[in-house]
């Protein structure tokens, strides 16, 4: 898998970390964890620890980690898959439940699954390991 690159504008110098700005790409809108990467927004702030010389206004290359990308892609589409399974089973084998109630039981594991995603979403948003590559 490749690395995704992305293009910032630097906006704030804190110390050893600037704030840079990233505009959301095309494949940004359809992604469901859209928060760990970018809020609602057309654009996100995001901070990064540095040493490079930068000013306000400069143009960075950032690339954005595979293991970023094959973690958010568990947590959006294995994770929900898993817990249904894991609801269902429960609900037949331990709670003994007729079929019916262990198919609810299993779209309430979806639903379950969709409340983790939003607080992994909420939790780690701020807390991504973006890697500039090169002033521009």
């Amino acid at each position: 898998m490749e690395n995704q690159i992305e293009i910032a504008i630097v906006k704030e110098i804190i110390d050893n970390h600037i704030l840079v700005e990233m505009e959301q790409s095309g494949s940004c809108e359809t992604c469901a964890m859209g928060g760990v990467c970018h809020t609602n927004d057309k654009s996100v702030m995001h901070k990064i620890k540095t040493d490079l010389k930068v000013i306000i206004g400069d143009k960075l290359q950032i690339e954005v980690s595979p293991k970023l990308r094959i973690l958010s892609f568990f947590i959006i589409f294995i994770f929900p898959i898993f817990t249904m399974i894991i609801a269902y089973l429960i609900a037949k084998f331990v709670f003994h439940l007729k079929e019916d109630f262990a198919v609810i039981a299993s779209l309430f594991g979806v639903l379950f699954s969709g409340l983790v995603i939003y607080f992994i979403d909420k939790k780690y948003a701020d807390k991504l390991e973006l890697k500039i590559i090169k002033k521009l």
